[in-house]
């Protein structure tokens, strides 16, 4: 059985990436080479996550996670507008965002858990 992490640079990372690669083209005019760099992806597969041209089974899982994240849009679409704003930064923290939503979890990785983490370091 995969762990969470697998499960997640696997599947949730490159769902992660449609979303925010559909945002930043669609919503901020970036061109997909532009986007490409930011996300360090081949442009090719920007153009796959714009047009929505990959498997069903991705389909299905990309609207499961923008239902997911759904609650937390705005949050999520403020680190978007830092990335279409050129602050590559916030790119793995949209991710990382985006993956903690949609897992219900917080992995060591994420920006938000060393926030939580340094909280409850504080209070011990």
């Amino acid at each position: 059985m995969p762990s969470k992490y697998e499960v997640a640079a696997d599947e949730t990372v490159p769902i992660a990436r449609s979303i925010i690669a559909k945002a930043l083209v669609e919503k901020y005019g970036l061109n997909e080479t532009e986007v490409a760099g930011y996300l360090g992806v081949a442009q090719a597969a920007v153009s796959k996550y714009v047009t929505e041209r990959y498997s069903k089974k991705l389909k299905v899982q990309v609207k499961e996670v923008e239902q997911k994240i759904k609650s937390n849009r705005g949050l999520v679409d403020a680190y978007i507008q830092k990335i279409a704003e050129g602050k590559k930064e916030y790119v793995n923290v949209c991710i990382c965002t985006i993956c903690a939503i949609a897992n219900n979890f917080f992995c060591t990785f994420s920006h938000a858990y060393s926030k939580s983490a340094a909280a409850n370091s504080a209070k011990a």
